[in-house]
């Protein structure tokens, strides 16, 4: 009989062993993109009832590792990795509703931006660190992971699956395991792969990528939780030899220590995903690298089933997840807290997000986040929720990093014609209570040349708002700029402008993308020109002076994915304007009138425009673009000097640069449509058309006396353009065909790289 029992008890204890009590591990490796194959290889083992009781990861194993282990279920990972919100995360691109158009400053050309601090009193330039700016990925993993890490207590043995993920002290050269804390940093810390990620700082400890010292923790599975079986996931099995001119794999191979990516058989199974081809930031991959996941997977899972003898439901599993993820309070905050600065400027950002109730939601947070990464005092904010059981809110945490005080600005505009503009920018920040920016820049170039100097204080009132001001001196030179690639231009007018600005303006926040601003400008614009094309180099220009004031209130909405050529985004403006001045005319060598002309001149003007871009089908974006101008001036005292007083229409980059008197009213309507095909991430085909119908036509009458016509609508234009363009890290390159009716030539040629932007007052 006791025998007997002795046999009953052993069964029992290896059925328990091998079976019931049998605890299994999952290790994710990194590996950038080809990490999704983890997905696949997830869902592999849900299928056949594998359990998994706990998990360790590295870099984009810890994202996986952490999104299962917090309650997030494989169906919901691929739709967060294929949502919009994912692809602004990975890319750094804040979307354009949460573009803060007040915070702004103008755009300008610059396509490098060089940032200096002053260190031993000498000012040290401050390179670079990361490819991606952080702030949408930082606020994600707070929005995903926070939550859990309520329910959790900050401990990562209770989350929905026990979790552990390695990060690296890159002062020491050593692994860093988290097991408690905050799960979003944790999870941060550990993909943070060099010069693509701002690192973070945990504890004072500089923390990069765990896959620079442990890409597969294996260790760190037995170490900490001692499973029966281990079942390991592995991608990016080797790293591919680098070629001498692929940056990004030639970092990826210094960086990435070798590690043994293989569990040992005596203990578990490696499951070897082939995604070398796959590259590290290749998310849009999805479907195909988490089928390759799963493949991998299920070519195991007999060898897998023979080994690991306990089953779980699938139903069960499901219903435990929902009860784990019902328990995660809403987030919800009552605090901010702020670190990383001064006092002053902690104020200045408390009260730059302040909410209108003592409590606040996810979303008003949201906007009021990125409404503190548009200022150009703030270079990074790292946010962390603290769930407080007493109250039942959050608190806020933000580790704040300012923008180093001087910056350097540095682009322009390069092509085959003659329209070519060197650039370079300055700007002093000083951040405190009031917070200052003082700007300058210079534009040089055979077509444009200016300088802009001034100043713009942000406020931080119950009703925040701005003062600026500013002195601009542009120079345009239309003739100068008129040499043509293939076509010749056989009627070059010489139209040179030369304007003195100074502005004064308030704006303050209408909404998150529109401000309004009310200002005057007191300008000195002067044109030279002469009114026929027979003049030699030896004769004199006519010359126009208008010393005037501009009292104007100005609407403005904006937010484009990209300073010039966007594909997505919006943009309204509103400008009323009240013009008083005084006009004079010097006549030049040929003018038959040798008398001196003066004459005052008051009017209203009011312009409207409108852009928008609609994502029609995934292959196709449709832009709409209107643009009108109403105004009751009068004629200056010649044709030309009228015209050059009236109104330009130029809606693309190319009729910026051009003299079209047929494309200037002083009231018109015009509008147009875009047509935008992708042909890859970086580049597309774009083709515009544009209608342009004044009211009356300006001619040019005898003794170049301007006057209009009689019938209203008998004039029209039409102007057009179509290419490609490709948005480069440094800048958009285009070769583009530009079209206008009414010129001769009417086609353009446009080989060009850079951006062509102005300072204000270029008109």
């Amino acid at each position: 009989m006791k025998q007997v029992l002795c046999l009953f008890l052993s069964i029992i204890y290896i059925t328990a062993s091998q079976g019931y009590g049998q605890k299994v591990g999952l290790v994710l490796s990194g590996g950038g993109a080809k990490g999704l194959a983890h997905i696949g290889v997830i869902k592999a083992l849900e299928e056949n009832n594998i359990p998994i009781d706990y998990i360790t990861g590295t870099s984009m194993g810890a994202i996986i590792g952490g999104l299962y282990a917090a309650g997030y279920s494989t169906d919901e990972m691929e739709t967060l990795f294929k949502s919009e919100d994912f692809k602004h995360w990975s890319t750094g691109i804040i979307p354009t509703k949460y573009n803060y158009f007040f915070k702004k400053l103008d755009e300008n050309p610059s396509f490098i931006d060089l940032s200096f601090n002053r260190k031993a009193d000498k000012m040290q330039l401050a390179l670079p660190t990361n490819l991606i700016p952080s702030g949408q990925m930082d606020f994600g993993f707070m929005e995903l992971f926070s939550p859990a890490n309520a329910v959790a207590e900050n401990n990562f043995d209770h989350l929905f699956v026990p979790f552990r993920c390695v990060a690296t002290d890159i002062y020491r050269g050593e692994p860093v395991i988290f097991r408690s804390g905050d799960l979003g940093s944790a999870i941060r810390a550990s993909m943070t792969f060099p010069f693509y990620f701002k690192p973070i700082e945990i504890d004072s400890v500089l923390l990069f990528d765990g896959g620079l010292v442990n890409n597969f923790p294996v260790d760190v599975m037995l170490q900490d939780f001692h499973p029966d079986f281990i079942i390991g996931s592995v991608v990016g099995l080797k790293n591919n030899k680098p070629h001498k001119d692929d940056i990004k794999l030639q970092i990826e191979n210094m960086m990435v220590r070798k590690t043994n990516l293989t569990v040992p058989d005596s203990i578990g199974i490696t499951i070897k995903s082939p995604v070398e081809h796959i590259a590290l930031l290749d998310f849009e991959r999805l479907d195909e690298i988490e089928k390759v996941g799963y493949t991998s997977a299920m070519a195991q899972i007999k060898t897998i089933k023979s080994r690991v003898h306990r089953r779980f439901d699938l139903e069960n599993l499901t219903r435990q997840r929902e009860e784990y993820r019902s328990k995660s309070p809403t987030l919800k905050f009552n605090n901010i807290q702020v670190s990383g600065v001064d006092d002053s400027q902690r104020h200045y950002i408390i009260q730059s997000i302040r909410h209108k109730s003592k409590t606040f939601n996810l979303e008003e947070l949201r906007e009021e986040y990125f409404k503190i990464l548009a200022d150009d005092k703030i270079h990074t904010l790292l946010p962390s929720a603290d769930y407080n059981k007493d109250t039942r809110l959050y608190d806020l945490q933000l580790k704040a990093e300012q923008k180093k005080p001087v910056a350097v600005g540095l682009g322009g505009y390069f092509s085959l014609s003659d329209v070519n503009q060197g650039y370079i920018g300055f700007d002093y920040r000083m951040f405190n209570n009031l917070p200052i920016t003082i700007q300058s820049n210079i534009h040089v170039g055979k077509f444009y040349s200016s300088f802009m100097a001034g100043t713009r204080f942000n406020f931080t009132s119950k009703q925040p708002l701005s003062l600026e001001i500013y002195f601009i001196k542009n120079r345009t030179d239309y003739f100068s700029g008129s040499t043509q690639l293939f076509f010749e231009n056989k009627q070059s007018h010489y139209i040179i402008r030369n304007d003195d600005n100074v502005q004064l303006n308030i704006s303050f926040p209408a909404k998150t993308i529109s401000k309004w601003e009310v200002g005057i400008d007191f300008l000195n614009q002067a044109d030279d020109y002469y009114q026929t094309f027979d003049y030699t180099k030896n004769d004199t220009p006519d010359r126009t002076t208008f010393t005037a004031g501009n009292a104007h209130l100005r609407f403005e909405l904006k937010a484009f994915n990209k300073k010039q050529y966007p594909t997505e985004g919006k943009m309204f403006r509103f400008e009323s304007s009240y013009i008083f001045g005084t006009e004079k005319e010097n006549p030049g060598s040929i003018n038959l009138s040798n008398s001196r002309y003066s004459m005052k001149h008051d009017y209203l003007n009011m312009e409207l425009s409108y852009e928008r871009y609609f994502k029609t089908f995934k292959w196709l974006t449709v832009g709409l673009a209107a643009n009108s101008n109403f105004s009751n001036m009068g004629f200056f005292h010649n044709y030309t000097s009228s015209i050059l007083a009236s109104q330009s229409f130029s809606p693309t980059i190319n009729s910026t640069i051009r003299y079209f008197d047929y494309l200037r009213s002083n009231n018109f309507i015009a509008g147009g449509v875009k047509a935008i095909i992708p042909v890859s991430p970086s580049a597309h085909l774009r083709f515009e058309g544009y209608y342009f119908q004044p009211f009356k036509e300006i001619m040019n009458g005898v003794n170049h006396t301007p006057f209009y016509t009689d019938k209203l609508f008998t004039a029209k234009a039409y102007l057009g353009s179509g290419g490609i363009v490709i948005q480069t890290p440094l800048g958009p390159a285009s070769l583009l065909l530009n079209y206008y009716s009414g010129s001769d030539p009417k086609y353009y040629l446009q080989v060009s790289f850079g951006y062509l932007l102005y300072n204000r007052g270029k008109k």
